[in-house]
């Protein structure tokens, strides 16, 4: 029988963190982030990650692991949070999967095969091709993998030649390398009505740039990070790298940021609405709490 594992999903801005501090803190719950930008050091304001202080007060993980300059997949995420969550059953502590990247949960939950590392040098060859011709030469050394991707596809028709490239195995070969996991999923989403949900978007992207945000980046590249560093492709860090190079204004990059995170939260629900989630809608901090205690309470999870 697998092992049930809380988590707490949704589009970023619609109040995640804010309730599972309740659970930290009336609970007891540890806290564990499955957001593929906190893993990194020194992106703090821009992934609206716990203070300092709240971190200091609760116990969380998957937080500050790499630094900007490092690749870390799901994959890398899967293996990490796995030995994280055997020590806490370990220690019997109960503890809540926090976060909204889709692919990193379903790298825990439906294991990825063991690919070989990335190669950035290799990358940064393909990237300088023309996509087409990419994908006709996915199409040619492995057909299987070129009928799963979409033609537009950059990030996964690259790592597909990637792979073979590294070890001259089509991509498609690896897939049936799976292995099972020992965990199941409890989804639990919280989402808002989509206009109500864009606003706090909006107004989220204002208050980071109030916060510091811009000096956070300037402090980032004064460190030696650029806009190739992959922990820097990353929304609103990569339109405020354009603003500073002088591409666009001020105001284009915060309506480009502001763009991007909509349609990213858009994506991430799309995502979630593929799995077996129990909505929420997260108007009221204490009624959502209060749902979600009665949904644990249902599975013995508190």
């Amino acid at each position: 029988m697998k092992i049930l594992i809380p988590c707490l999903c949704g589009p970023t801005g619609v109040g995640k963190t804010e309730i599972a501090l309740l659970f930290a803190e009336r609970y007891n719950f540890s806290i564990i982030s499955c957001d593929s930008r906190q893993v990194y050091k020194y992106l703090d304001i821009g992934t609206a990650k716990p203070s300092i202080e709240i971190r200091k007060k609760y116990d969380f993980y998957m937080i500050d692991i790499i630094t900007p300059d490092k690749y870390y997949s799901a994959y890398n995420y899967a293996q990490d949070t796995e030995r994280v969550i055997e020590k806490l059953r370990k220690e019997n502590k109960r503890f809540l999967l926090v976060g909204g990247s889709g692919l990193y949960f379903k790298a825990l939950f439906s294991p990825f095969f063991e690919a070989p590392p990335v190669d950035l040098k290799l990358r940064e060859e393909l990237k300088r091709k023309d996509l087409s011709i990419l994908y006709e030469e996915l199409k040619k050394i492995d057909k299987i993998s070129a009928q799963r991707i979409h033609p537009n596809d950059s990030q996964r028709i690259i790592r597909a030649l990637e792979v073979y490239y590294l070890t001259n195995k089509p991509f498609s070969y690896f897939l049936n390398k799976k292995r099972e996991s020992k965990y199941e999923p409890l989804y639990i989403g919280l989402n808002l009505e989509r206009e109500f949900l864009y606003q706090k978007i909006n107004e989220r992207f204002i208050n980071m740039i109030k916060d510091g945000l811009i000096e956070e980046v300037e402090n980032l590249l004064k460190r030696g990070y650029n806009e190739n560093s992959p922990g820097l492709n990353t929304i609103g860090y990569k339109e405020i790298i354009f603003y500073l190079k002088g591409w666009i204004t001020k105001e284009e990059m915060i309506a480009l940021a502001q763009k991007n995170t909509r349609n990213y939260a858009k994506r991430q629900l799309t995502w979630f609405k593929r799995e077996k989630v129990n909505w929420l809608l997260n108007h009221s901090k204490e009624e959502t709490f209060l749902n979600i205690s009665e949904i644990l309470k249902k599975y013995n999870l508190i």
